[in-house]
């Protein structure tokens, strides 16, 4: 039986809506994840915005139980959307490794891994509905160092994981299943509830990969975006300071 965790009603077109459910996935749902990241990947106009998970690795990192976790939305009994996690732990994957987070707290690190709505149902605020459910059940684990990457070109995914409080900490081509794509690491402690405030404000073009790694190495980190032309792969961040930091030299 499923473990329903939401339900609303989802916009198709002006005359027609579609009641959903969002759930908790396991293993049973394995085939449908696939097959839906398949389709969605197939359909890309850039292929350098998202990098598809290995079935071995779904089963193994994310539904495997005490690894990760799954979310995901039915409508008219068909999986449309999901978001998966994973508990990297203290192992060398652990990308808190890369922005220092102490050692003792690696095992309170999650990964978001990947988000994939179905076309037909975008617009419905579904990743930022899975990202609210997310978060609450992390905390109720005791996760709360959240980071994730996403690509440089991907407006939609970016603003949608910076709108939940992620922070732009480091910019650089990933290995592995990567393969060299460029990725942000963003990063967000779920313990810090005080609004971030910035000095020393600059704005990026999105694309500018060089001059970003520049400032994130000073000290800079990515807060906002800003985009004046709707060309979904350019955009604007904005970085600054975090005003509690020292910012002496820094462009020296």
């Amino acid at each position: 039986m499923r473990e329903i965790i939401e339900r609303g009603t989802l916009r198709r077109t002006i005359i027609l809506d579609e009641e959903y459910e969002m759930v908790i996935l396991d293993k049973t749902n394995i085939d449908e994840i696939v097959d839906l990241q398949d389709k969605i990947v197939k359909n890309l106009n850039n292929p350098e915005v998202f990098v598809m998970d290995s079935r071995e690795f779904i089963l193994n990192s994310v539904l495997e139980k005490g690894k990760g976790l799954a979310i995901g939305v039915y409508a008219d009994n068909k999986l449309i959307a999901f978001r998966t996690v994973s508990f990297p732990g203290k192992s060398e994957i652990n990308m808190g490794r890369e922005i220092d987070i102490p050692l003792e707290e690696l095992d309170h690190v999650a990964h978001l891994e990947s988000t994939v709505v179905d076309f037909g149902y975008r617009g419905n605020r579904l990743q930022a509905k899975m990202m609210k459910h997310t978060f609450k059940i992390l905390s109720e684990l005791g996760y709360y160092h959240i980071l994730c990457t996403v690509s440089p070109f991907n407006y939609p995914s970016l603003k949608n994981v910076m709108d939940a409080d992620l922070i732009i900490k480091a910019l650089n081509k990933r290995g592995g299943p990567y393969e060299g794509k460029w990725r942000f690491l963003l990063a967000r402690d779920l313990r810090n509830t005080d609004t971030r405030e910035y000095t020393c404000n600059v704005e990026i073009e999105n694309n500018n990969l060089e001059k970003q790694q520049e400032l994130l190495k000073k000290g800079f980190e990515g807060f906002s975006l800003c985009r004046n032309r709707y060309v979904s792969d350019e955009f604007i961040i904005h970085y600054g300071i975090p005003y509690k930091d020292h910012v002496t030299n820094i462009f020296e």
